[in-house]
């Protein structure tokens, strides 16, 4: 079968943007591949079925480079629109969307400008950190994870993030203990767990605190096992052979095997967000009821599959109150409407005042629920 290739350029803010889609005949795949200055940024790989004919093949690689031009070109034109608003939680959303699909720059800046205009958002600087670690800024990105943590002690993904940015700097004795901290506040983390023997693997490695070298390898067990327990989608090949080479104590090998199933584990977590975060850049007017009930969805199935991640049951949480503050909404225009077509309908109009009152205190506590 022949190999169709499309290639399309963008440019905005003196960045350049290349998409390179082609089919791989030896795979049978399609893949994008998108560049940023010459940097590849993301890879997107679909199957397809052998049986295909080649006007088939052709049709598909053409559908899916149209796909990733027009989702590239939404983003950057949302970053302008948005930008201009000034609005905080919407340049937020658009970065978490930058990051998910690995545009790790648009991110920061984007991040920043969040900073600039809300200077206590511990999201951002949160957020930050991730994408600093991701570029490779490891000292900036302790930095941002402090920061996060400085404003919100008690959240368990912030102290994992830190302990991420101490771990990134070789500094285990203090990536240890924000993983336990994290840990303490949330007794089913397995990321925290996962880190937290990684950590443990890489001191005995590189020998740098003869303090967490005691009884390492039984902890690293200890601590993998916990993990891939309480979310079992860290149990693919890779886990099992970094079980095997560590018990076998070959420890070059077996954190190769365990950072693959990191690496594995938060692209999975991308792909699962992105396209949530999409979109918000995408249908800015849907996101309200149409993308909230998606995500709900999507949380009660992934509950369905891992009962004990209390992570998720939060998330839920949180899109049940947006929910409830979008239909209060959809209510009052309801009444509204109702007024609008019997004007003389005297107790819609108390019904209006009153419900206009109760949705101020419920935007005050959507705001302290959500945060």
């Amino acid at each position: 079968m022949e190999t169709y290739r499309l290639n399309s350029k963008l440019v905005e803010n003196n960045k350049e943007y290349i998409i390179q889609t082609s089919n791989n005949v030896s795979l049978g795949i399609v893949e994008t591949e998108v560049f940023v200055d010459g940097k590849l940024a993301d890879t997107n790989r679909v199957p397809h079925p052998e049986q295909l004919c080649p006007e088939e093949v052709m049709s598909l690689v053409q559908n899916t480079h149209s796909d990733k031009k027009y989702e590239i070109e939404e983003l950057l034109s949302a970053a302008k629109e948005t930008l201009d608003t000034a609005n905080p939680d919407m340049i937020m959303n658009l970065a978490f969307a930058f990051y998910y699909k690995k545009f790790h720059e648009e991110a920061k800046y984007l991040l920043r400008h969040v900073i600039n205009l809300k200077p206590e958002s511990h999201a951002a600087y949160n957020c930050l950190g991730l994408v600093e670690l991701e570029l490779g800024e490891n000292q900036e990105a302790l930095a941002s994870a402090q920061k996060a943590v400085d404003l919100k002690p008690e959240y368990a993904d912030y102290r994992n993030n830190l302990g991420e940015a101490f771990l990134s700097m070789e500094m285990y004795h203090k990536a240890v203990k924000e993983f336990e901290r994290a840990i303490d506040i949330n007794l089913y983390y397995s990321e925290a767990y996962y880190n937290y023997g990684l950590t443990l693997l890489m001191n005995a490695i590189r020998q740098l605190d003869t303090d967490l070298f005691k009884d390492f390898l039984s902890k690293c067990n200890d601590y993998f096992s916990k993990a891939e327990i309480i979310n079992p989608e860290y149990k693919v090949s890779e886990f099992e052979k970094g079980l095997i080479a560590l018990n076998a104590q070959n420890l070059h090998e077996s954190l190769k095997h365990f950072l693959a199933v990191r690496d594995y584990h938060k692209e999975l977590k991308k792909q699962k967000s992105a396209p949530y975060y999409m979109k918000h850049v995408l249908h800015p007017n849907l996101v309200s009821e149409k993308v909230l009930a998606e995500r709900i969805l999507f949380l009660q199935q992934e509950i369905e599959e891992n009962p004990t991640y209390v992570d998720l049951y939060a998330e839920l949480a949180r899109c049940y109150v947006n929910q409830s503050y979008l239909y209060w909404n959809k209510g009052i225009d309801q009444y509204k409407q109702t007024l609008r077509l019997n004007p003389s309908f005297a107790k819609i109009k108390d019904k209006i005042k009153y419900a206009e009152k109760a949705l101020s205190d419920l935007d005050e506590a959507v705001k302290n629920l959500t945060d």
